[in-house]
């Protein structure tokens, strides 16, 4: 069934008006443009507004869930301390206070990241990351035929290599990751961490599909641009997504107000 287009008011203020709510969200693509170079990613200063308001509410956790490492998103975000942090697809859970520590870091197979380095020495303007957790390539930007070509290269790097690697893909990026993690697990342990009754989550790719399938009736789920989806309802893109979470702000300040 084609998920709706835009939330109507009548949703947005059963969740709004929900004692404790938690609103997660992807950050490339949803609450920041996608721009060739990840690390020039920035949220929209509409966006960022909207959430420093909802943090000052009472009952209301807010979370940036990504694919990337939290200490890549925490550059590019520049979030708030009282904000929870969910990185590397739900593999590392960051909460307000907290530091980051690794106590079982992966490092990376030397053959693993040479193969992954002989596909971007061959193809021009790939990029790669390494991650705690992973590895990853990076072709947005790249000509569609060419970055297809170098991601069916770096899957195979990756298929050739012994041990349980698993392979993900979205837009513009291929990683090869130590771990089967994801987004929906990483919103699990915020609802358990947070206590909400309901949770709001946000994203645009193929990986946040594993978020929307944990969520239950009382939640809310938006799929940020085009693409089948598990969520309920779909928005164009980050800047309706600011005007959305302003909306939610809005209606429950109305609602602590009276």
């Amino acid at each position: 069934m084609p998920t709706p287009l835009s939330p109507t008011e009548p949703e947005l203020v059963r969740f709004a008006q929900t004692p404790s709510i938690v609103i997660a969200l992807d950050f490339d693509g949803t609450l920041a443009p996608l721009v060739d170079d990840p690390e020039d990613s920035r949220m929209l200063p509409e966006a960022r507004s909207a959430l420093e308001a909802l943090t000052r509410l009472d009952g209301v956790s807010i979370a940036l869930v990504s694919g990337r490492a939290i200490e890549s998103l925490a550059r590019v975000a520049s979030p708030l301390q009282e904000w929870f942090l969910v990185g590397s697809h739900g593999i590392e859970i960051l909460s307000p206070g907290e530091v980051l520590h690794y106590e079982t870091p992966w490092l990376v197979p030397q053959g693993l990241q040479r193969g992954f380095e002989g596909v971007v020495s061959h193809h021009p303007g790939t990029r790669l990351e390494v991650k705690p957790f992973g590895l990853a390539l990076h072709t947005r930007g790249v000509e569609p035929s060419l970055a297809r070509e170098a991601e069916k290269e770096a899957a195979a790097v990756c298929d050739e290599w012994e041990g349980d690697l698993v392979i993900r893909s979205g837009h513009g990026i291929l990683e090869c990751s130590v771990t089967e993690a994801d987004k929906g697990e990483g919103l699990l342990a915020l609802v358990e961490r947070t206590g909400a009754s309901a949770t709001l989550f946000a994203g645009d790719d193929l990986t946040d599909e594993d978020g929307f399938a944990v969520l239950g009736d009382q939640d809310f789920s938006l799929r940020v641009g085009p693409g089948e989806s598990r969520a309920r309802f779909r928005i164009a893109d980050a800047a309706e997504m600011a005007q959305i979470l302003w909306r939610i702000f809005e209606l429950r300040s109305a609602r602590s107000s009276s």
